[in-house]
């Protein structure tokens, strides 16, 4: 049985609260996008713009999973405690995330999302100047939305029964799967870093990202 650290009512209820702000503004967001739409011309950008998020989002989620496992210490000031050590504790011990609920897994990253999704929400006319505009609202918002989500993706990714939506977006190939996430797992340890879909990982091992970055980076940290 795994034993959870007491984690202070008043983080819960930040995390908890910045989790649900997170969702009202995204379904508003996403409402005031496709009601923006105008037709197909409009609406396939739109639903364009959400791929190339998506895929954002996977790079990102690999870079700072890169980062997270590669760079600095636990005892880096600042970081190491809070950002670095979850990862390092994570590949001595893959399975304890699953033990972690919704709300501890994305509300932080809930909470660093809604300063960049707010604003847009209430402040953008989305209905002026075409598709454009459209477009670059859906990349920020999948964008947001798979970056909030890739905690809860990458907890499903180690379980042995996900839930049943979960599981569908396995099979589909939407999110990342435990057979794209097992290689990260495998040594060397040093490539397959998304976490978000695991789309990219492919592409960017064939391009010898993580190589290039250990190369550059390593020995600075």
């Amino acid at each position: 049985m795994v034993v959870r650290p007491h984690r202070p009512w008043a983080v819960v209820a930040l995390e908890g609260g910045s989790l649900l702000a997170f969702a009202i503004y995204a379904g508003w967001l996403a409402g005031r996008l496709f009601e923006a739409a105008s037709g197909a011309l409009d609406l396939l950008p739109l639903l364009a713009s959400g791929v190339v998020g998506w895929l954002l989002a996977d790079l990102l989620s690999g870079l700072v999973h890169w980062a997270g496992d590669t760079l600095g210490s636990e005892h880096t000031p600042v970081l190491g405690p809070s950002f670095i050590a979850p990862f390092r504790e994570h590949h001595d011990d893959p399975q304890a995330m699953v033990a972690h609920g919704t709300v501890e897994l994305v509300g932080s990253t809930a909470l660093l999302a809604l300063p960049s999704l707010v604003p847009v929400t209430h402040l953008v006319a989305f209905e002026e100047q075409g598709s454009l505009r459209l477009a670059l609202g859906g990349v920020l918002l999948a964008t947001l939305l798979g970056v909030v989500v890739t905690n809860l993706v990458h907890r499903w990714a180690h379980m042995e029964r996900p839930p049943a939506v979960a599981a569908l977006l396995q099979r589909a190939g939407l999110i990342l799967t435990p057979a794209r996430h097992e290689r990260h797992h495998t040594a060397p340890f040093d490539g397959w870093f998304c976490i978000s879909s695991g789309l990219l990982d492919g592409l960017l091992m064939r391009i010898g990202l993580w190589e290039r970055l250990n190369a550059r980076f390593q020995g600075r940290s």
